[in-house]
């Protein structure tokens, strides 16, 4: 796991892309954060990725977020909610049943449409610009494409 040479790609793929079209900062700022996050994401399978840690650590923030600030639900119901979604992160992950490779890893290219796929429907749902989804996806595909070359 060379998480250097997987940060670095995606990092002069996107000062091209950035220096071809002039995007606004916010935006440009949102395009690098995904890129680079979805360079990692194929070693998320990889029981030692700090990437698998940060992940779960995210998505649980985010949860209780959303659900903290919804101001319709009573304190208690919140309290049982962010229990719950505490307990069901750490249980998916310790037992995320990967390997990081072969036929049960995120390193195979079907996951590279699965992700994009995924966030796109969170991008939508969340008013988020869909076109973002592209550096998703050429985040995913870089890491792929970069492990697919060092076998040679």
């Amino acid at each position: 796991m060379d998480w250097k040479t997987h940060m670095m790609v995606p990092l002069f793929i996107y000062i091209a892309i950035t220096l071809f079209f002039q995007f606004p900062f916010f935006y440009s700022l949102q395009a690098l954060f995904l890129l680079l996050f979805s360079a990692f994401l194929p070693d998320l399978d990889h029981p030692k990725s700090k990437m698998r840690k940060a992940t779960f650590i995210i998505i649980f923030y985010l949860m209780v977020f959303a659900v903290t600030a919804n101001m319709m639900i009573e304190i208690w119901i919140k309290f049982l909610v962010i229990t719950i979604m505490l307990v069901l992160a750490h249980y998916f992950y310790k037992r995320l049943p990967l390997k990081h490779r072969g036929k049960r890893s995120f390193h195979l290219w079907r996951y590279f449409f699965v992700f994009p796929s995924v966030f796109g429907l969170f991008f939508v749902a969340a008013n988020i610009n869909i076109s973002l989804v592209i550096f998703t996806i050429i985040g995913f595909g870089s890491h792929l494409a970069i492990d697919k070359i060092r076998k040679f």
